[in-house]
């Protein structure tokens, strides 16, 4: 008599078929055939999807407390310019001053980098654009806004030239005049 509670152990912690075939002297076919009669393979899946969320829950998690920490340690670097700066009477004394809190070019250059790098990580913290992507999205929008009113100004000199053939053609006693339509206009009535 086979051991089917460890087999189904083993094959819940992953073990093949195989390996269990030749561990327990049974054929690949008996235990499959077990197997999808009892269920295990949906079990399994279950079972992985539930760990898979535990686990992406725990990654989670962590990140969050780190992206906590590094916007602290942002927050901290951003406060100490800005007071820096607000103690300082034009730019040339605040780069002094920054200069000499650093003590070095290299440190200078690393606080530089360590702003980059606050920046950037509280744009994408807050799925923030860069200036280049805002003024792309201005410009599509300042475009759009331009062809919205160029096609409402052809559309209007249209009705307009309509509405003028259809008073001369009253005049003219009933002569009736086609105007075409600009292209790519959807015509009502």
């Amino acid at each position: 008599m086979a051991q089917w509670g460890r087999i189904r152990q083993g094959y819940m912690a992953g073990k093949s078929y195989q390996e269990l075939a030749d561990k327990y002297g049974l054929s690949v076919k008996t235990i499959q055939n077990r197997a999808s009669k009892e269920g295990w393979t949906k079990e399994k899946g279950k079972i992985k999807e539930e760990v898979g969320e535990k686990i992406h829950e725990r990654v989670v998690r962590v990140r969050v407390r780190e992206l906590e920490k590094l916007m602290d340690a942002n927050g901290k670097l951003i406060d100490t310019l800005v007071s820096l700066t607000e103690q300082a009477a034009d730019e040339n004394e605040t780069r002094k001053m920054i200069f000499d809190k650093a003590g070095s070019m290299k440190n200078v250059e690393c606080l530089a980098k360590a702003i980059r790098t606050a920046v950037e990580t509280q744009r994408d913290l807050y799925k923030l654009p860069t200036l280049d992507q805002e003024t792309k999205q201005t410009e599509l929008l300042i475009k759009s806004t331009i062809d919205a009113a160029k096609a409402d100004l052809e559309r209007e000199k249209w009705e307009a030239e309509k509405l003028e053939k259809a008073k001369s053609a009253e005049v003219a006693g009933g002569t009736v005049w086609q105007i075409k339509a600009p292209e790519g206009m959807v015509l009502d009535g």
